[in-house]
């Protein structure tokens, strides 16, 4: 049985310390936010973490991808070393370009910048479980060691590429762990156990092009994409709620007076059943295939082709309810007053959940908004209940015999 309730005295001076040291975290958490961090250059923020970390007595490496990593051992001669590790994960980077300014507003309670919440809140919990788990008090009683991630490419067309490669690294040295899970963003009810796999896809139309006057019979990869994305949008609303589909970028023509040569359109599906995902994959190139023949029929002789190339492939997973990881995150999360909720995403947990391994994600405290645009929004009030939350069930999982 994993204990994460109040009948655990010991922990109060700890937690006590920390509630006291709100203003701390959001400091750090603003600090952190501040250092750019775009899928695929996460480097800058990495080390930024990296000296924190050691200089609170960590061993701290980096991976061959630029994941940050750091293991807490137990101090107990009695514990055996190799048992399977607690892995706790949070994603370094943003959606956002290096070119967006990470300006910091305050509006009452609110303090707006971009990533202040996904991931900066996640980042900033993760470094008080860093500096929580040197504790000795802590240590003496961990079963197993627990492992701190900072992963890369969590966003977007990182495509998991960070927490894939931990877990890869681990498989490879045999090592399976207990449980996972990660720290994304604010919240202090969520226990995220289903994760939503998904497939984003980019559609590329060509043809000849030509003169849009002289030239006016020949087929448009405009018009093919305009139509290929009509057709989505009306497989999107039959979809849901088992799948979502959703054009998200496109692009096409070379100039104003031109039948043009290309066009592209990207498409984001996602789903909880595998094999839905795979139905509306099978789906959106049949009505790519469809478009493209459709308007090469004036002229076949000058026919569009399309091509598609994969941006990302996540897959899903799920544990049940009952699973005594969520009955120990359930646990923990009433332990702070709050009324645990089931709920769905696409995180890092989504790599262990696909190989089996439990795992789940959730917030890190305070609450927010708006993240993935200009206007995203942290709000620090009761902050410490949502960090509590965190500590007692990692805590938890590192002293648990089993799950």
């Amino acid at each position: 049985m994993i204990t994460t309730d109040s009948e655990r005295d010991w922990m109060s001076p700890i937690l006590g310390s920390w509630r006291a040291q709100r203003a701390w975290v959001l400091a750090h958490q603003l600090a952190i936010v501040r250092t750019a961090a775009p899928t695929g250059n996460e480097s800058a923020r990495a080390a930024l973490l990296q000296r924190d970390w050691h200089h609170w007595g960590h061993i701290v490496a980096r991976d061959h991808v630029g994941n940050v990593i750091t293991r807490v051992q137990p101090t107990s001669m009695t514990v055996e070393h190799d048992r399977a590790p607690v892995v706790c994960l949070a994603h370094l980077d943003t959606v956002f370009g290096a070119d967006v300014p990470l300006t910091v507003r305050r509006d009452g309670t609110r303090t707006y910048c971009p990533g202040i919440g996904d991931n900066g809140r996640g980042l900033a919990a993760m470094s008080v479980l860093a500096r929580v788990l040197q504790h000795p008090a802590v240590r003496t009683r961990l079963r197993r060691a627990v492992e701190l991630v900072l992963t890369v490419g969590e966003e977007g067309e990182g495509n998991l590429r960070g927490a894939t490669r931990w877990f890869d690294d681990a498989a490879g040295r045999g090592i399976v762990p207990l449980a996972a899970v990660a720290i994304d963003g604010p919240g202090d009810r969520s226990i995220v156990h289903h994760a939503a796999g998904s497939r984003r896809w980019r559609l590329t139309f060509t043809g000849v092009g030509g003169h849009s006057w002289a030239n006016a019979a020949t087929p448009n990869p405009v018009h093919a994409a305009g139509a290929c994305i009509a057709a989505i949008a009306r497989l999107a609303e039959a979809s849901r709620p088992y799948g979502v589909v959703t054009v998200t970028r496109m692009q096409g023509g070379e100039h104003l007076t031109g039948v043009p040569m290309q066009a592209w359109i990207d498409v984001d599906m996602r789903s909880l059943d595998p094999d839905r995902l795979r139905t509306l994959s099978d789906e959106v190139r049949r009505i790519a295939t469809r478009a493209v023949q459709d308007e090469s029929q004036r002229m076949p002789t000058q026919a569009l082709h399309v091509a598609i190339t994969t941006l990302g492939d996540r897959p899903a997973g799920n544990i049940d309810d009952r699973h005594p990881l969520v009955i120990a995150a359930a646990s923990a999360t009433r332990a702070v007053g709050r009324e645990p909720q089931s709920a769905s995403a696409s995180t890092d947990a989504n790599v262990p959940l696909s190989r089996g391994i439990p795992a789940i994600a959730i917030g890190a405290g305070g609450s927010g908004s708006a993240s993935h645009t200009a206007d995203e929004w942290y709000d620090d009030t009761d902050s410490d209940i949502g960090l509590e939350r965190v500590i007692r069930l990692i805590v938890a999982l590192g002293m648990a015999e089993r799950l």
